[in-house]
């Protein structure tokens, strides 16, 4: 395949990242990767789309450095997007480290970024800062690096107790856009719970289930440009912290209290104990490279899809539109239900999608969709999810026509864990995108 007019890299290095082109994820990761400058159209890997997760960072699968990343962001929910990386799982919690660096005098920190993307949801995370120091910044953030779209909170080491609410739209500096609240209380003593709420009409910052501040879309317009300046973009979840005492622009090492003080041994940390990430279902897709991980694999635009639903259920019938015959499947290939580990939408503990005890879609004591007593679409005494048609797809899919009785929908089937017996499982429905 040719190249594009803008492209700087070439068919074996085809991915463009801060002006340097190679083959591999550091640089080919969606929203790394700079699509105008790299090969083609096809070279930086789609985004992978939104899953609902907890991660408690008990696996040191949980980050790993990028250059090791496989593609496949089920495998590994966080990844080090640096190196040297100072990235690690430590004790059940997420360490990212700050360690000075003699060649450039200040410190050198760390990046993680999720591997799923997400496109509006809400995001906690419960961190303890590494504002033991001025300059020390520590920051849980939402952004899109190619566009420039951020949501974040900020923390610097020469106010401890005070976190700093912040968004970018189009990488726009707005000074409005801060606001800072103090906590009462350490941030790098204690864990506390931070939460960004993202929709499309409001943003929220919540701390320890407190909302602080509430950003609504409709206040962002600008009269100038005659567009509302408030992150729409997709991005990633990430965390960092970073030497800002020692950055060498007077506002930023005014801002975040200077100089750092180091010594050789000087090690800074911050701390993530745990994170959980629910997808705005009406606006987030589920995409993954279509090679299985492999690097500049195009993806086939019939494995983009959008989630239409989740149900919890022990079996779902499927109809055939050639003959009106129905069959249920409880876990072959072209099935809805698969026995197997936790599963991104479900677990023992309930979420979301599903549980032990209920949650919005299902679970073992019912809920809207299904669960083990039965519920509006399924479960063992109730009855059987009945979608509108089914063929088998060459990959083993099913593909139901939905509402439009169509061949172009399809069922995916994601494990939870096996509860009372296996009796619970879960299904996305998805389609793909146009």
């Amino acid at each position: 395949m040719a190249a594009s007019s803008g492209s700087t890299c070439t068919e074996s290095a085809p991915c463009s990242r801060e002006g340097y082109c190679n083959a591999g994820p550091s640089f080919c990761l969606w929203g790394l990767c700079n699509e105008e400058k790299s090969f083609n159209s096809t070279s930086c890997w789609p985004s992978e789309g939104c899953a609902n997760q907890s991660v408690e960072f008990d696996s040191s699968a949980d980050v790993i450095a990028i250059a090791s990343y496989s593609g496949n962001p089920n495998s590994n929910p966080f990844l080090s997007i640096f190196e040297p990386n100072n990235a690690a799982i430590e004790d059940g919690k997420l360490v990212l480290s700050m360690t000075y660096n003699s060649d450039e005098d200040k410190g050198f920190g760390a990046t993680v970024d999720a591997a799923h993307t997400i496109e509006y949801g809400r995001v906690s995370a419960r961190i303890k800062t590494a504002a033991v120091a001025k300059g020390t910044v520590t920051a849980f953030i939402i952004r899109n690096d190619q566009i420039g779209d951020e949501i974040d909170f900020e923390w610097v080491g020469k106010e401890p107790d005070v976190v700093e609410t912040n968004f970018f739209y189009h990488d726009i500096l707005d000074y409005g856009n801060s606001k800072y609240f103090n906590l009462g209380s350490d941030t790098s003593a204690d864990y506390h719970d931070y939460t960004i709420d993202w929709s499309p009409d409001a943003i929220k910052w919540i701390v320890d289930g407190k909302t602080l501040r509430t950003v609504n879309r409709k206040d962002t317009y600008n009269s100038d440009t005659k567009e509302y300046h408030y992150p729409a973009a997709a991005g990633r979840v990430g965390f960092s912290i970073w030497d800002g005492g020692n950055a060498g622009a007077e506002g930023t090492e005014e801002w975040a209290g200077t100089p750092t003080p180091w010594t050789p041994s000087t090690v800074y940390k911050m701390y993530v104990e745990s994170v959980q990430i629910q997808c705005n279902a009406d606006t987030n897709t589920v995409e993954s490279p279509s090679n299985g991980g492999e690097e500049n694999s195009p993806t086939d635009s019939a494995s983009q899809t959008e989630v239409l639903s989740t149900v919890s259920n022990t079996s779902v019938t499927l109809i055939d539109s050639s003959d009106d015959s129905s069959s249920t499947s409880e876990g072959d290939d072209n099935g809805s239900t698969s026995e197997g580990d936790d599963g991104e939408n479900g677990g023992e503990d309930g979420g979301e999608n599903g549980g032990e005890d209920g949650g919005e879609n299902g679970g073992e004591n019912g809920g809207e969709n299904g669960g083990e007593n039965g519920g509006e679409n399924g479960g063992e005494n109730g009855g059987e999810t009945t979608y509108a048609s089914y063929t088998s797809s060459a990959d083993g899919a099913v593909d139901p026509g939905a509402t439009t009785t169509t061949t172009t929908d399809y069922v995916t089937t994601t494990s939870s864990s096996s509860l009372d017996n296996e009796k619970c499982h879960l299904v996305t429905i998805v389609r793909p995108v146009k």
